[in-house]
């Protein structure tokens, strides 16, 4: 199965390092949507702990956030704090299973504007409001890497470098660390689909052919 993440186009960074938000005025409730990529769920934590310091007026912090671990698998976490069960984040869990969205962190600041909503129109805007958010980002397939350790001469490393150069841009390799003595040694990161391409360029450019 193919996962997706989130990213704003426009490289946008927010208040609070958000790659996006949203604003939805609804009855006099104000709902403030804020959307992160994250890699932990400290990195989660800490954003959501963040923004429940800075709105201490707020009536309600809603947040769910998805994770893939180092082996594929994923977890979600939620909290409708406090509001009727199913109405904060159910209609939000529901969007991003359905589009396969993970690494992602979205917390949704309510101030309540003294009108109850009713179950159905509080789920809508709380889903509104995330969407508000979303709909401002691009998906973006998240790649699985393996490593691949190569030594090169300096000539080779040149030559490599302008041959992968496309490979780089699109993220399907990312060279972690690279170590320049009397030859050069590079640690990539190759996405699983790209790695026997780049293995048949190493090869061909340190035996010539």
């Amino acid at each position: 199965m193919k996962y997706y993440t989130l990213e704003n186009k426009n490289e946008f960074k927010g208040k609070y390092e958000e790659i996006s938000n949203g604003y939805i005025l609804e009855k006099k409730s104000k709902f403030y949507s804020y959307i992160f990529k994250i890699n932990s769920e400290e990195n989660a934590i800490e954003k959501i702990n963040e923004i429940r310091k800075d709105n201490l007026d707020a009536r309600h912090v809603v947040y769910i956030y998805s994770l893939l671990d180092e082996n594929n698998n994923k977890s979600i976490r939620f909290s409708d704090d406090g509001e009727p069960q199913g109405t904060g984040t159910k209609a939000i869990y529901e969007l991003i299973e359905k589009e396969n969205i993970t690494n992602i962190c979205i917390v949704i600041v309510r101030y309540f504007g003294g009108v109850l909503l009713g179950a159905g129109p509080l789920s809508r805007t709380y889903l509104n409001t995330a969407r508000e958010g979303i709909d401002k980002c691009t998906k973006k397939e998240i790649y699985r890497y393996s490593p691949l350790n190569i030594k090169l001469t300096y000539n080779g490393y040149n030559i490599l470098k302008s041959r992968i150069e496309e490979y780089i841009a699109r993220e399907e390799v990312v060279i972690e660390n690279s170590n320049f003595t009397d030859e050069v040694e590079l640690n990539l990161l190759v996405v699983d689909f790209a790695k026997e391409d780049i293995e048949k360029i190493v090869k061909e450019i340190n035996y010539g052919t």
